[in-house]
């Protein structure tokens, strides 16, 4: 390996990120949906609209499972579809007005929990650990910022 550091540090990143987000999803995924579809909302709040392939690639899952928990959420009105306006053979998901609140409601309670779990000395960094998430968004993750 050309860099072995580097490597055991990002594995280390990715694995400690992984358990608090498993943690933190525990902790605000309402009771009524199923970790699946809780994670579909999650991916819809940051990149929607999405197509149910871009779902199901993101999701590691068939896009006839992928398309059974839409459904599901259909139902429960979190979900919105529309007809794409370029391929009016494709439809779109986004998230209904309940589906964003719900979503508004859990990111706002994340929110709250990491900013709990951070000493003064981190808050006093915060400038630091923004432009280092930032970072790694687009070095490793190639995610350009989202325009304001």
């Amino acid at each position: 390996m050309k860099h072995p550091h580097f490597f055991k540090e990002f594995v280390a990143f990715a694995s400690t990120f992984s358990e608090l987000k498993h943690a933190l999803m525990n902790k605000v995924k309402p009771t009524n949906l199923t970790t699946l579809q809780y994670l579909i909302l999650e991916q819809l709040a940051v990149s929607e609209p999405l197509t149910p392939s871009e779902i199901a690639d993101c999701q590691h899952m068939s896009l006839p499972n992928v398309s059974r928990e839409l459904k599901k959420l259909h139902e429960k009105q979190f979900i919105d579809r529309e007809e794409d306006r370029d391929d009016k053979r494709k439809h779109v998901i986004k998230l209904s007005d309940k589906g964003r609140a719900c979503m508004n409601e859990a990111f706002q309670h994340i929110e709250e929990v990491l900013l709990d779990s951070l000493s003064s000395s981190d808050i006093e960094q915060m400038d630091d650990i923004i432009q280092a998430l930032s970072l790694l968004n687009q070095t490793i993750f190639k995610k350009e910022p989202k325009k304001a």
